[in-house]
């Protein structure tokens, strides 16, 4: 098996390309991975920005791109954002390998998937119009004399049928359909296409990441919620060739800004209690007239009144150091919100950073502090524990935090 190529996240690299991979990624990816000519020989720079996980080249040979973070991290954090059940965080922490990234979210898609067949799929009756050779429903008279004006041997009706062939089961088949062309185990992908044949009265579709967001739960389909969270990851963060076979998987590639804002909007969520809660990408305007849209990667209210605003970044911050966009980012969002509280995440690179300056000529404090992704399992959480007394205990009781 040829060797995969093996690049870092924010590191370039110069690498050996054939002509038809350099060609795809730069017309596929170049939103994504920078490339360019190298001034010696006759390789290519690579850097994959922010961006880590797997791609097949069109040669064959798989591109590999690593978190600077552990992977087993990687993993957690994906597990955390796409809110999967508490088994898979603890298996989470088992990988050590990138290139059972995607195997393990296939993994536990095929858990829940099985999991929902067994218990019965989800049902619901839909409006449908055919034209019938027997009355079923109702006569749509308007349409019958249109449609049937010479042949009166059929009826054009509406009618409602319970049946499972929904969205919400549509969507499943769909990634199922996906992972099984892309994962390498043979028992993985057979229990994918097996997900793929029980879901076969289903109409095959092909619905955006977005539609997920449009379901609306209820006493029986809350159940799916997990499933078509999972389900929404893979559509988010997967990358589909035009023309490729059946199955038209190419790419697995997580962008760790986004990642690491879904994963600390979630820990925080998953440790508020009411009546604190944190609600994410909140629409805000700086500007008079609804002028100058923004949208604060969180905001933590006590009902319906928010108390702090924070923005989660994916970069590198030195101890004592102070980034001045990232300063005046969450200064606009203050002032939008009529807080005097801005709270900056980051990950933890060397020594940990928890310092805070006080806005001149204004109430506004600004805090910075980073989150340990580096140690174990119990560590990270640890640190999550950490940064939640920070955010929510302050949220309650702002008394009891030195801010």
């Amino acid at each position: 098996m040829t060797e995969p190529l093996r690049l870092v996240e924010y590191e370039e690299r110069e690498v050996a390309l054939a002509p038809e991979d350099a060609s795809w990624l730069a017309s596929a990816f170049d939103k994504q991975v920078a490339l360019r000519r190298a001034l010696t020989g006759e390789g290519y720079l690579l850097n994959p920005n922010q961006f880590v996980g797997v791609l097949a080249l069109p040669s064959g040979r798989r591109l590999e791109i690593a978190p600077k973070v552990p992977v087993r991290s990687l993993f957690f954090m994906l597990a955390v954002a796409a809110e999967l059940p508490s088994p898979f965080l603890e298996e989470a922490a088992e990988f050590a390998e990138l290139d059972e990234l995607l195997e393990f979210v296939a993994d536990a898609f095929a858990d829940l998937a099985e999991e929902r067949i067994a218990r019965g799929l989800y049902r619901a009756y839909v409006e449908r119009e055919e034209n019938l050779a027997a009355v079923r429903g109702r006569i749509a008279v308007a349409d019958d004399l249109r449609r049937n004006h010479v042949l009166r041997h059929r009826t054009f009706c509406r009618f409602a049928e319970f049946t499972e062939d929904v969205p919400e089961n549509r969507l499943v088949r769909q990634v199922a359909h996906l992972l099984a062309g892309w994962v390498r185990r043979p028992p993985l992908r057979l229990r994918l296409w097996r997900i793929d044949h029980a879901l076969g009265s289903v109409t095959p579709t092909h619905l955006p990441a977005a539609a997920v967001d449009r379901f609306a739960y209820g006493r029986l389909n809350e159940e799916y919620r997990p499933l078509h969270r999972l389900c929404k990851l893979v559509l988010d963060w997967a990358s589909f060739a035009d023309e490729a076979g059946p199955f038209a998987f190419r790419a697995f590639l997580l962008d760790m800004n986004r990642l690491f804002e879904r994963f600390v909007t979630q820990t925080l969520r998953d440790r508020a209690r009411h009546p604190v809660s944190v609600d994410d990408q909140v629409p805000l305007h700086l500007a008079e007239g609804r002028r100058v849209d923004m949208r604060p990667d969180l905001v933590v209210r006590v009902g319906t009144r928010p108390t702090l605003v924070a923005d989660c970044k994916y970069k590198r911050l030195e101890p004592e150091g102070f980034k001045g966009h990232d300063l005046y980012q969450i200064l606009a969002y203050c002032t939008a919100l009529g807080l005097d509280r801005g709270l900056l995440v980051y990950p933890r690179h060397d020594a940990p950073v928890d310092a805070a300056v006080q806005v001149v000529n204004s109430a506004v404090r600004i805090r910075q502090v980073s989150l340990d992704l580096l140690g174990s399992l119990a560590e990270i959480r640890a640190a999550c524990d950490r940064l939640a007394r920070v955010v929510l205990v302050d949220a309650v009781a702002p008394a009891t935090v030195d801010w």
